[in-house]
C-alpha cells in the first residue's frame, strides 16, 4: 500500500472541494522542499510540444497555478493550468463538487471559479524558470459576458498568456458557464478561432516561440457537430484539439440527482469514441489530446490506439493517486 492509499480515506472524509484545496496546498509546499525535481534528459516533439512523456495534467486540477512547482516534480510530460477568465470570479454556489465513489467519478458545477488571468500569469512568471515541462493555460469567458462579446474575453486572456506559455487552450465546452458550449456552434466558433489565430500569428516575431492554440471540445457533440468543429479547427489554423471536457449525460444512470459535468471512468467510452471520430475527421499529423476517464495502462493504451497523440489525467489522480501517473507514463 502506498502513501496515497493511506491518505485517501482521510481526504474522502472531507467535502470534495476541501480535500482538493488541501491537496493543492500540500503540493505547493512540496514544491519548496529540496526533493529531486524532474530534469529533461531527452524530449519528443509531439505536434510542436517538446515533452518527456505523453501524459499531462488536465485543466481544472490547478486553476490558479497554486502548485506549479510541486506538480512539476511529478512525472508529467506537460501541465495545463486554468481554466481562467479575464476577471476573477467565485463560480457557482456550493456544494458544487460531488463524488460517485462506486463509479470512480466526479460531478462538478464549479463554473470557472478562479482568481483571473493576471493572477495566474504572475505565478507563471515566478515559477516557470524552475519548471522543466511545457505549461499551458486553459481560457474561458466570464459568466456575465454575453455570448456576442465572448471573443473579447478570450482575446484578453490570450494576449496576456501569449509568449509566456507553451500552449493556450480555448475552452468552448465547459457545461457549467451559461452559453460556453454554444461557442462550438458555427455561429460563433469560426470567428472566435480565426481571430485568435490572427492575433497569435501577428504577434509572433522571429525571435519568439510560436504559442500553440488548442481547442477543447465536448464529448456530447453529435457526429455531425464534431465533424463541423474539426473541419473549422483545421481550416482556421488551430494547432490541435483536446477531446474531451466533462459530459452532462449520465452514461450509467448514476449521479442524476446532481447537475454538472461528469468526469472519471463513466466518461471514458464517450471520450474514447470522440477521439476516434475526431481522428477520422482530422486525419493523421494533427495534434489530438485524449482526456476523459483515463485511469490505468489499459485505458491509456486504448486512448492512444484510438488516435490520441497525448493524454491527460485528472479524476484518475483523485481516485488512484500518483501511482497511476507512474504506470501510465510507460505507455508509448
Amino acid at each position: 500500500m502506498n502513501i496515497y492509499e493511506l491518505l485517501r480515506p482521510i481526504l474522502f472524509s472531507l467535502p470534495p472541494e476541501w480535500a482538493h484545496q488541501l491537496t493543492l496546498n500540500a503540493l505547493r509546499w512540496y514544491g519548496y522542499l529540496p526533493a529531486k525535481r524532474n530534469t529533461v534528459s531527452s524530449t519528443i516533439d509531439v505536434g510542436g510540444l517538446h515533452v518527456v512523456n505523453r501524459v499531462g495534467l488536465a485543466a481544472g486540477f490547478d486553476k490558479d497555478g497554486v502548485a506549479i512547482r510541486g506538480l512539476s516534480k511529478f512525472n508529467f510530460g506537460f501541465l495545463e493550468l486554468g481554466a481562467v477568465t479575464p476577471r476573477g470570479q467565485q463560480g457557482n454556489s456550493r456544494p458544487r463538487v460531488f463524488r460517485l465513489k462506486n463509479e470512480f467519478a466526479l460531478i462538478n458545477r464549479l463554473g470557472f471559479n478562479n482568481q483571473g488571468i493576471d493572477a495566474l500569469i504572475r505565478k507563471i512568471v515566478n515559477e516557470k524558470p524552475r519548471v522543466c515541462v511545457p505549461i499551458g493555460i486553459n481560457i474561458g469567458k466570464n459568466f456575465d459576458t454575453p455570448l456576442e462579446q465572448a471573443i473579447d474575453d478570450y482575446e484578453y486572456c490570450f494576449v496576456r498568456a501569449n509568449s509566456l506559455v507553451d500552449f493556450v487552450t480555448i475552452n468552448i465546452s465547459s457545461p457549467n458557464t451559461p452559453g460556453v458550449r454554444e461557442l462550438q456552434g458555427m455561429q460563433y466558433v469560426q470567428n472566435l478561432l480565426a481571430r485568435l489565430v490572427r492575433l497569435r500569428d501577428s504577434s509572433t516575431t522571429n525571435n519568439q516561440k510560436r504559442t500553440l492554440l488548442l481547442a477543447k471540445i465536448s464529448p456530447d457533440l453529435s457526429e455531425q457537430e464534431l465533424e463541423g468543429v474539426c473541419t473549422t479547427v483545421r481550416s482556421e489554423g488551430i494547432d490541435g484539439i483536446i477531446a474531451t471536457n466533462t459530459t452532462t449525460t449520465r452514461p450509467n444512470e448514476n449521479g442524476e440527482q446532481y447537475k454538472g459535468g461528469l468526469s472519471g471512468r463513466p466518461l471514458f467510452p464517450l471520450a474514447l469514441n470522440c477521439v476516434r471520430q475526431a481522428r477520422s475527421f482530422l486525419g493523421e499529423g494533427f495534434l489530438l489530446v485524449g482526456c476523459g476517464g483515463i485511469w490505468d495502462v489499459a485505458s491509456a493504451t486504448k486512448m492512444r490506439e484510438a488516435g490520441a497523440d497525448l493524454i491527460q489525467l485528472y479524476t484518475g489522480l483523485v481516485y488512484h493517486g500518483p501511482r497511476c501517473l507512474r504506470e501510465i507514463t510507460l505507455v508509448e
